[in-house]
C-alpha cells in the first residue's frame, strides 16, 4: 500500500482514519439513508445468492450463515466506535435505517 502511495496511486486508495476529527459528519443522504451498511449489505447477498443461482443448497446455508456471523461481529464492533463519536444523532439513525442483513438491527 504505502508503495502505491509512493507512485502516485493513493488516491486511489483510501486512508485509514484513527479518531474523530471535528470536520466529521454522519453520513445521512444518499445509500446511507436506506442502509446504514450497504457494502456489507451487498456483500452478503452478493454471497448467499450466488450459491442459489448455482443451486448449491449446502453451500448456501454455508455461506449464508458464515457471512451473517462476520457481519454480525463487524457492524456490532463498527456500530460501537460510531455511537461514541456521534451518539444520540447515531442512534436517531439507527432507529430509522436498517442493515439490509436479516437478524442484524
Amino acid at each position: 500500500r504505502d508503495l502505491r502511495m509512493s507512485r502516485g496511486l493513493g488516491d486511489v486508495y483510501k486512508r485509514q482514519e484513527y479518531g474523530k476529527k471535528e470536520t466529521h459528519k454522519l453520513v445521512t443522504h444518499g445509500v446511507y439513508a436506506y442502509l446504514r451498511h450497504p457494502s456489507y449489505c451487498g456483500w452478503f447477498w452478493w454471497a448467499v445468492g450466488t450459491q442459489l443461482l448455482l443451486a448449491n443448497p449446502f453451500c448456501t446455508v454455508a455461506y449464508a450463515v458464515a457471512s451473517w456471523r462476520f457481519f454480525d461481529d463487524r457492524i456490532a464492533y463498527e456500530e460501537e466506535t460510531l455511537r461514541e463519536y456521534f451518539g444520540k444523532e447515531y442512534d436517531e439513525y439507527a432507529k430509522k435505517v436498517g442493515t439490509g442483513i436479516p437478524l442484524i438491527k
